[in-house]
């Protein structure tokens, strides 16, 4: 599959705003926003930039990001929560965030939540060597 420039930049976004809504910042969430980037094709000065401004920044808007394309939506939650729970759990915050981003691509709570359980039920440990969804997507 082939993306364009504003369904990358949309996509970085839409996880860059789900990393901010617990208010921290890890080194391993910072590593993981890093390899997305890159996998995005995005600069590394630009994406180191962008997340150490993550939290002060006032220009980042809160709204959810649509995607079109169904797989695209797919693979956005599925590495959405490898974000999330790279710290070992989800956040109120980050799941509120995740909520209001499945409505407004139509799915339902019950979608999501499925998506969570299969993902804390195939475990939460961050593999480094594991591809994201948008590495299998764009191959």
């Amino acid at each position: 599959m082939t993306l364009s420039l504003i369904e990358k930049s949309n996509y970085f976004r839409a996880l860059l705003v789900l990393s901010r809504r617990d208010r921290i910042i890890d080194d391993e969430e910072k590593d993981l926003l890093l390899r997305i980037g890159q996998i995005l094709d995005f600069d590394k000065r630009f994406c180191e930039a962008t997340i150490n401004e993550l939290l002060v920044n006032p220009n980042i808007s809160r709204n959810p990001i649509v995607f079109t394309d169904e797989r695209l939506k797919e693979s956005f939650f599925h590495d959405a929560l490898r974000v999330a729970f790279c710290d070992g759990n989800l956040h109120p915050a980050e799941y509120r965030w995740l909520r209001r981003t499945a409505h407004a691509n139509g799915w339902t709570n019950q979608r999501l939540d499925s998506i969570i359980r299969e993902f804390q039920r195939n475990g939460i440990r961050e593999d480094h060597d594991a591809l994201f969804e948008i590495q299998k997507l764009l191959q």
